[in-house]
């Protein structure tokens, strides 16, 4: 915290910039003038904590505060409020002579007005009306404490920043702009900012990027005059307001500036997005710091990871503890897939998680043009894959994502293709996806780009009953299952998963296993597909354990056989489950029906039909001399208590698919069309409440 000496004009100013101030007449602002201390905070710095006494009540000028209760030993994001620009805060442990029940943090560099509590209570006597406007603020946020549900919305700064020409900065900056405003309806701005040293033309611009036609405002021009800022905006024109600013580079008083600059758009808008140029001067890395949110783009080739580790280093350098994991977001461009590198080498090389792989824009894939006086730009068609993946980047800054649990169930789960069909047919955005043993298996495929047509060949592998001894023809000497799993990582490689890892799907991908030994859930996020779905797979007494060093793997549906939770965990906040486990009502209807279908065969006589006779009488007793055994005993057992668990994980989901899988066993793989059938019935009944779920 830094005093600020300023003169009684300058507290002026700054005071008619409050809303709480700004209808009162000169003598009585320059009398609060006169009482009031300037202070200025870094990003990270505390104002006031929680418990400290009611000593003042404070006013913000520029920058954001955000308050939060510790009351349960961290941030409770139902406890967080957000102060901008104009807004005070402190008033209820004034009025109340109660310690603050918050903390109040700088989340920029912040400036703000403090008004002691004894200079307050002054000021009240010969300025009455200052106390009426204040008993109303305090009105406006106890309710706010009362009504959770009426709390100001976190608004962010979110600058796409590349050290890189060529990667396609701005294109993605614009895109994301167009997409945040798309799936939220809220209010966004498109801030390009630029070097008045390399303004001329970019030698790698496209008919994908933003074209500028309005001539640039100056920064220092429009930075502490909050009337011309709003007047160079240009509004009404596209569904996002435009921004294009220039500056001199080494201005120091405009690095100073920008928190100013940063928080004053971010005050009127829910997302600003500030698309900055490749040189890394001191204006840019300060912009940077003071988001939100930097999206750091560079190209999938180990050239050009040098640049990047640098901004990466600096960055962590300059915020120090203010510096985590959900603020700075690597995004890697793909713009010659034969020669793109592995992300898993790139996050080695840069010693940092990558958050998202996007393609490049080709030019057949321009369908729309947005054009108005300041800017024009060609838009990728929505159903590129280029749309989708920063469509699905807005939907999770926005919060607004769509998780798909898929459960587990043995062949049952063949029935997600189904359902996976019904959700690609009425375009119901997925933007997540977990699965257990066959659920992980359907999303393993899903997420590498098969659709629901796909999955229906892949099923059909078989479709014959004895087309499942190309599994079965894999036996063990082992007390722990009958089939060892090589021949289920061969099918898996020959269907498309081969060299695949979780870097290569398109929407992120959650597969869940168990370990016996320490009776722990693992959710596995990262390696090889084939791997993580061999695992999850693993039925007891079925398909031998994977020998991990320390650990026995198993299915990961012992557990969790409906992964909603790791969802939840993932940033889901909209979920839909698919539990294909049947009920007990379900497996009641399935065993009365095959006491039916038996009587009926024993109605049979030889005289009248002595093939199906013998056929009929030799499967009878084959059936008797494998029923039950050891496997089938396992298999229905965990079934019906893995029933349970998946209904209690079903209260995570908004929207829970459950199709009636009545008359089919856990093993029937055969049983391809009844049970994509079924899958598509429930889905379809859930349509109603998956789009008033979307809507909410």
């Amino acid at each position: 915290m830094i005093n600020v000496i300023a003169s009684i004009v300058q507290r002026y100013k700054l005071l008619k910039e409050i809303p709480l101030f700004k209808s009162m007449g000169w003598y009585p602002l320059q009398r609060v003038a006169r009482r009031v201390q300037v202070l200025e905070f870094k990003k990270g710095e505390f104002i006031r904590k929680e418990g400290d006494p009611p000593d003042a009540v404070y006013c913000l000028v520029s920058g954001r505060v955000q308050a939060y209760s510790n009351a349960s030993g961290g941030r409770r994001k139902t406890d967080v409020q957000f102060y901008r620009r104009g807004m005070p805060f402190g008033i209820i442990s004034f009025f109340t002579n109660e310690p603050h029940s918050s903390t109040y943090e700088a989340i920029n560099d912040s400036t703000i007005i403090k008004i002691e509590k004894s200079d307050l209570e002054d000021i009240l006597k010969f300025l009455p009306q200052l106390g009426v406007e204040l008993s109303h603020t305090l009105s406006s946020q106890l309710r706010s404490r009362m009504l959770p549900t009426k709390r100001n919305v976190e608004h962010r700064i979110i600058s796409v920043y590349s050290p890189i020409r060529g990667t396609g900065s701005s294109t993605y900056a614009a895109n994301l702009a167009l997409e945040l405003e798309q799936q939220t309806h809220r209010k966004v701005i498109l801030v390009s900012i630029s070097s008045s040293e390399s303004k001329s033309a970019d030698p790698d611009r496209d008919r994908a990027s933003p074209h500028w036609q309005k001539q640039p405002v100056h920064l220092k021009d429009i930075v502490e005059d909050y009337e011309r800022l709003q007047n160079s905006i240009v509004r009404g024109q596209l569904k996002i307001d435009l921004l294009n600013v220039v500056f001199d580079a080494g201005d120091q008083v405009l690095v100073d500036s920008i928190s100013q600059f940063v928080t004053t758009l971010v005050s009127d808008y829910h997302f600003a997005v500030v698309d900055l140029p490749t040189e890394k001067d001191a204006i840019v890395m300060k912009t940077l710091t003071q988001s939100d949110i930097v999206h750091l783009l560079a190209k999938d080739q180990i050239a050009d990871l040098k640049d990047l580790s640098l901004v990466i280093n600096e960055l962590t350098e300059r915020m120090k503890e203010n510096f985590n994991l959900d603020f700075l977001k690597v995004v890697v461009v793909t713009h010659d897939k034969s020669a793109s590198t592995n992300l898993t080498e790139i996050s080695h090389e840069i010693d940092f998680s990558v958050y998202a792989r996007i393609p490049h824009i080709s030019s057949g894939e321009l369908n729309t043009v947005l054009s108005c006086e300041a800017m024009t730009i060609c838009l990728p068609w929505p159903n590129s894959p280029y749309a989708m993946e920063v469509r699905r980047i807005s939907r999770q800054i926005s919060g607004v994502l769509v998780g798909l649990a898929l459960g587990g169930g043995a062949a049952l789960g063949v029935a997600h293709i189904g359902v996976i069909r019904v959700l690609e047919e009425e375009k119901i955005p997925i933007d997540m996806i977990s699965g257990s043993s066959m659920g992980a298996l359907i999303a393993a495929f899903w997420s590498t780009g098969k659709n629901a047509d796909g999955l229906e060949v892949i099923a059909k592998d078989f479709e014959k009953p004895f087309d499942i001894i190309k599994l079965l023809c894999d036996p063990v000497l082992s007390l722990a299952a009958l089939i060892g799993g090589k021949k289920i990582i061969q099918w898996l490689n020959t269907r498309g998963l081969a060299g695949k890892t979780f870097y290569d799907t398109r929407i992120p991908v959650k597969v869940i296993a168990y370990d016996l030994l320490r009776r722990e859930e693992i959710v596995i996020e990262s390696g090889s597909l084939v791997d993580a779905v061999r695992q999850s797979v693993s039925i007891p007494g079925v398909i031998v354990p994977v020998r991990m060093k320390d650990r026995w793997i198993i299915d990961g549906g012992v557990l969790n056989p409906l992964p909603t939770n790791v969802l939840v965990q993932s940033g889901a906040k909209k979920i839909i489950a698919v539990n294909v486990l049947q009920s007990p009502e379900q497996v009641m209807t399935g065993y009365l029906e095959e006491q039916r279908l038996l009587a009926e065969e024993l109605k049979m006589r030889f005289k009248d039909s002595p093939r199906e006779y013998v056929l009929m009488k030799f499967r009878r007793f084959f059936l008797n001399m494998i029923t039950p055994n050891v496997s089938d005993i396992i298999v229905r057992t965990l079934q019906a208590s893995e029933y349970v668990l998946a209904q209690q994980s079903a209260r995570a989901a908004d929207v829970v698919i459950h199709p009636d899988l009545s008359n089919i066993n856990w093993y029937e793989l055969y049983e391809v069309d009844k049970l994509i059938k079924r899958g598509e019935d429930a889905a379809r009944a859930a349509l109603p409440q998956i789009r008033q779920m979307l809507n909410e």
